[in-house]
């Protein structure tokens, strides 16, 4: 955490979290991460899975399937034994075993069947006694690094997880005999009810274009206004960037007066020094050049970053990284003394000219003032 350039008050902040603050999750998260450092590998690959999961374009209904899953919190019958309910634990429809999730989805005779009459080649033995969660995250993750996410085996794979679940239940709730064509009847309805998903979702993703580029609608811009006057933009306009060096932690800032075309002032600088993270780098830029500014008497300002992480922080007035504390404080104060402040995302080529400069400055260690 940076140190402030003025007395301050202590104050207490997590530091395994960008925003400082405890809670639950981030708890659990750093003792996990801590307890399970010897079964490193297994938790990547998991954690891995999950993150495909949450990101795959599939029906909230099949994440959550393929979440309980792989926690063995979906309700057959040895589960709910388990959870205090007096029930018989006998697979209804093969009376082989228990019914738990490793034989409702595997080794049940029915699943079995369904497995060998799926074009996907699943053999339910071939990866010997692991568990149900390692044999699901095996087949989703080789169908997906080899057909990508617009192929056809992952999405059948989980229609067909789905298909014997359904059945399941079909036999348990409504005394269906449950037999595999109806299973495959299932998985052919999911499979039509996931295209439709993806259809409806496409004619979405086309409306929201559609309106993003409306003419009618007013331009979105991303901007944070500091200054007495919260409405407006001023043609005094400044470029800012900030270029940091994550393994030595050395960092570049620059500033630029912006051509506005009309041939008026010019104007830059640029330092050196370190940082812990590119967005404290991309705060102190913009600090400066709003000091750098009012050294010359400017009293109105329109500052352009690239950093929408840096806007991020600098709205509303709770600070989302602990990290850049004091110079948002500084941002703020200093941006409080130009009658109009407004600090603008732009794109990355709107910056170039400073981003020369912070180069400059953080490889020859120099200052340019």
């Amino acid at each position: 955490m940076e140190l402030p350039l003025d007395n301050e008050d202590d104050f207490l902040y997590w530091k395994y979290h960008p925003s400082g603050k405890y809670t639950v999750k981030t708890g659990y998260f750093y003792l996990s991460k801590e307890l399970g450092s010897n079964t490193t590998n297994c938790v990547e690959r998991e954690q891995e899975f999950i993150k495909l999961i949450w990101r795959m374009n599939i029906q909230p209904k099949w994440k959550l399937f393929l979440w309980k899953l792989s926690h063995d919190g979906i309700a057959v019958k040895e589960n709910l034994a388990k959870r205090g309910m007096r029930i018989e634990t006998d697979c209804d429809r093969c009376r082989e075993g228990e019914e738990n999730s490793q034989h409702l989805f595997r080794y049940c005779t029915q699943a079995k069947e369904v497995w060998e009459m799926s074009p996907l080649d699943v053999f339910p033995d071939s990866l010997g006694s692991i568990s149900l969660k390692e044999w699901i995250h095996h087949y989703i993750l080789l169908y997906y690094s080899e057909d990508g996410k617009q192929g056809g085996r992952w999405m059948r794979f989980i229609a067909t997880l789905w298909g014997l679940w359904k059945a399941r239940n079909a036999r348990c709730f409504r005394n269906a005999v449950g037999t595999s064509s109806q299973v495959r009847d299932f998985i052919d309805a999911a499979i039509q009810d996931h295209e439709h998903f993806i259809y409806r979702a496409g004619i979405l993703s086309e409306e929201e274009a559609i309106g993003r580029d409306d003419p009618t609608l007013p331009p979105g811009f991303i901007c944070v206004q500091l200054g007495k006057e919260r409405t407006g933009f001023d043609d005094f306009r400044v470029e800012v960037d900030g270029s940091w060096d994550k393994t030595t932690t050395r960092v570049g800032i620059g500033w630029a007066i912006k051509d506005n075309g009309s041939g008026g002032e010019t104007g830059e600088g640029g330092k050196y020094g370190v940082a812990a993270s590119a967005l404290q780098c991309e705060a102190w830029a913009c600090l400066e050049a709003l000091r750098w500014a009012r050294s010359t008497e400017r009293n109105e300002i329109l500052v352009l970053t690239d950093s929408l992480s840096l806007l991020n922080n600098l709205q509303g007035n709770s600070c989302k990284e602990v990290s850049i504390t004091w110079c948002l404080k500084g941002l703020k104060e200093v941006g409080a003394l130009f009658q109009r402040c407004t600090i603008l995302k732009v794109q990355r080529d709107q910056v170039q000219r400073a981003n020369d400069i912070t180069r400059q400055c953080r490889v020859n260690v120099m200052n340019l003032v």
